[in-house]
């Protein structure tokens, strides 16, 4: 196994959030569309987001959905009466709550602008407590998808989750499962800055495109960070299901130097893959939290004192004398991709 490879697979180890809390998220999941099942007018339910897509971290929260059936509620969306989806929600919260309060004393329910948001309120060891976002939806009549609520302007918007789950963990499965630690490494490196550089969906459909061959972990995502990067610098990126907008980003051009900053960084060690630090030095500047640079020995210090301190490198650590060779090309935070 190549440093690269080894070093971000010691980062996936890292960001797992642990076995206890997935299963405990899946757990509540179903527990909530359980509770659903027997709701007036329910047609079916579904799961989505990175627990359904097996790309979560710590970003454990639960999301899913109940489709209702527009024969029952005719009057609800643009398809019926146009009636918004402001006292429906509020009526699939009390449900809900009726539901599942006698067996969760701490549970509290609250409307969010897409879903009910249900907070159980009973931590894990770890101190971990995964939510539940469960979205109320309608199908659409002449179209692909779901309606769902915008609940800050009581309407209906488009969207198709239940194909954006299809399409993420659709078979060979073993592009499949490396495509899911891609997009893991990939929000490893987005979770570094507040507010977020992208929307973890953003991540996940721009892996659909950029990611489409099984290969090792840093050739591929080297190929999501720069192709994400090309792709942004043109225009918003599209739903991988065609049926929402473009994907709304805070700031493109800003998302745009830092998918080439981590990028670069990243196709640097694959290009240095022989010197383990300078895979290291660079792979921090993408994963400062989770790998670790090379410890410099007492020969090294002597030399690089003899140098002049040339031998230090940006990252902090020590070159050595492969990396100081290193310094005139993109390894170690070459300035044309330093970015706020």
């Amino acid at each position: 196994m190549s440093h690269t490879e080894r070093i971000l697979t010691n980062v996936l180890a890292q960001l797992h959030p642990g076995d206890e809390v997935i299963s405990v998220a899946r757990e509540r999941r179903t527990e909530v569309l359980t509770a659903m099942c027997a709701f007036p007018g329910h047609l079916r339910g579904y799961t989505s987001g990175s627990l359904a897509h097996r790309t979560a971290n710590f970003d454990t929260d639960a999301d899913c959905g109940v489709v209702l059936d527009r024969r029952y509620y005719w009057r609800l969306g643009p398809d019926g009466a146009g009636e918004g989806p402001e006292d429906i929600v509020e009526t699939a919260r009390v449900y809900l709550r009726e539901k599942l309060k006698p067996h969760h004393p701490d549970i509290a329910f609250r409307v969010t602008k897409r879903a009910i948001k249900v907070s159980y309120h009973e931590p894990l060891q770890s101190e971990s407590d995964p939510s539940v976002d469960l979205i109320v939806a309608l199908t659409r009549a002449d179209a692909p998808g779901l309606w769902i609520p915008n609940t800050e302007r009581d309407r209906w918007d488009p969207s198709h989750p239940e194909c954006h789950t299809d399409l993420l963990t659709s078979n060979p499965k073993s592009l499949r499962q490396k495509r899911a630690q891609v997009i893991r490494l990939a929000k490893g490196e987005n979770s570094r800055y507040d507010p977020k550089t992208l929307c973890s969906f953003n991540l996940e459909a721009l892996a659909l495109m950029y990611v489409q061959q099984e290969n090792g972990l840093g050739p591929m995502l080297a190929n999501l960070f720069l192709g994400g990067a090309s792709d942004l610098s043109k225009r918003l990126t599209p739903d991988p299901a065609d049926v929402s907008p473009p994907i709304k980003v805070r700031d493109r051009e800003l998302a745009v130097k830092r998918l080439q900053r981590a990028g670069g960084f990243v196709q640097a060690a694959l290009d240095n893959d022989n010197d383990e630090c300078v895979v290291r030095g660079n792979l921090h500047q993408v994963f400062p939290d989770y790998v670790e640079l090379c410890q410099p020995t007492d020969k090294d210090m002597r030399a690089a004192l003899q140098d002049g301190g040339q031998g230090f490198t940006v990252a902090g650590g020590l070159a050595t004398g492969s990396q100081q060779r290193q310094r005139s090309t993109r390894a170690y935070g070459s300035r044309r991709f330093d970015v706020g």
